[in-house]
């Protein structure tokens, strides 16, 4: 006998702009969480946040970038951002992988990973590039490394000091 999940997870691009309310408060939780980090405040890409958050839309826009949500029924439970990288053809950027703390040990962290990277295929990118303050967020550092994320060299002008730059090949 199999148990299955009453409320199972699915993960789907942001619809605009009927998704904008619950990608803002997931993405507000995000911000909190980096800045009441207890490693200590992490200001890691926050500047004019607000004003990225009032132009989600514009910004994560297929097909130069997508806003992937991941919903429990009709409950947003985590987000991944990614972009592609116009400076560095054939690359394309993760951002913002955020998982609500309910949500957190489900696997949802890999599944978000895991559609990222096959957005990222769908849009002819060889590589998934991130940065992230390793300090603040161990346990996704270790599932990049767990997943296949190597360390990597600079490949942003993000001025925030102490960022892990990492990148996966996607061939």
């Amino acid at each position: 006998m199999s148990v299955t999940d009453a409320n199972p997870i699915t993960i789907r691009a942001a619809r605009w702009p009927q998704d904008l309310h619950a990608a803002q408060l997931l993405l507000r939780h995000y911000a909190q969480f980096l800045l009441h980090n207890p490693a200590g405040p992490v200001n890691i890409c926050l500047a004019d946040y607000e004003e990225e958050l009032a132009t989600l839309p514009e910004r994560y826009r297929e097909p130069e970038a997508v806003l992937l949500l991941a919903f429990r029924a009709d409950e947003a439970v985590g987000c991944v951002a990614v972009k592609q990288r116009k400076d560095r053809p054939g690359s394309c950027e993760m951002k913002r992988l955020w998982i609500e703390p309910s949500t957190r040990g489900t696997g949802l962290g890999r599944r978000l990973i895991q559609a990222a990277m096959e957005w990222s295929r769908a849009q002819g990118a060889k590589e998934l590039l991130l940065d992230t303050v390793a300090e603040a967020m161990p346990e996704a550092v270790l599932l990049y490394h767990r997943m296949g994320f190597v360390e990597t060299e600079r490949h942003n002008t993000n001025p925030i000091p102490g960022l892990l730059f990492m990148k996966m090949d996607l061939l």
